[in-house]
């Protein structure tokens, strides 16, 4: 698996798994499992456009499918997010990890908010408690730090790949 691709499908599934087996929560803590967001962030910065489009393409059918979401909701978020970072990838990849880390945060924000958003359209409810905001910033904190550590993964799996190297016995 050297592709970021490959890696980007792992996390992916990985953060399903984490979320529909993991433990059980309401609140924020059901907010904060839910790390695609930290995945879509990585996504937008590691994929080429067209395979950001197939990718979010993919997981959000994949993700959609899965939590019976009839609008689909999840292709688009999983797409603006993707390209919204995507759009500033120049700046990302020369920032610090601390400004990665809030940058993280922010884009984690839009994300749930969106989310939040494009359910209230599902469901035909118009409402955003208060706690409902904590939440979402609650979650965006643990998807921003989730989202740089999953980062320095890609980059260090990248630019260090696995692979045995031969000397030569002279």
């Amino acid at each position: 698996m050297r592709s970021p691709a490959a890696k980007l499908a792992v996390l992916t599934v990985g953060v399903w798994l984490f979320r529909s087996v993991g433990p059980e929560g309401y609140g924020a803590w059901a907010l904060t499992t839910h790390l695609l967001a930290a995945v879509g962030i990585q996504a937008g910065l590691w994929l080429s456009p067209l395979g950001l489009a197939v990718w979010a393409l993919l997981a959000g059918a994949f993700w959609d499918f899965t939590t019976f979401s009839p609008l689909g909701h999840y292709v688009l978020l999983l797409g603006g997010i993707g390209f919204l970072v995507r759009s500033q990838q120049g700046w990302w990849k020369g920032a610090s990890a601390g400004e990665q880390a809030v940058g993280s945060v922010l884009a984690a924000v839009c994300f749930f908010a969106l989310d939040r958003l494009l359910h209230l359209l599902e469901t035909r409810a118009w409402g955003w408690p208060f706690a409902l905001s904590v939440s979402i910033i609650l979650a965006s904190f643990s998807n921003g730090v989730a989202a740089v550590l999953m980062g320095w993964w890609l980059e260090t799996a990248t630019r260090f790949p696995l692979t045995p190297h031969r000397r030569r016995v002279t």
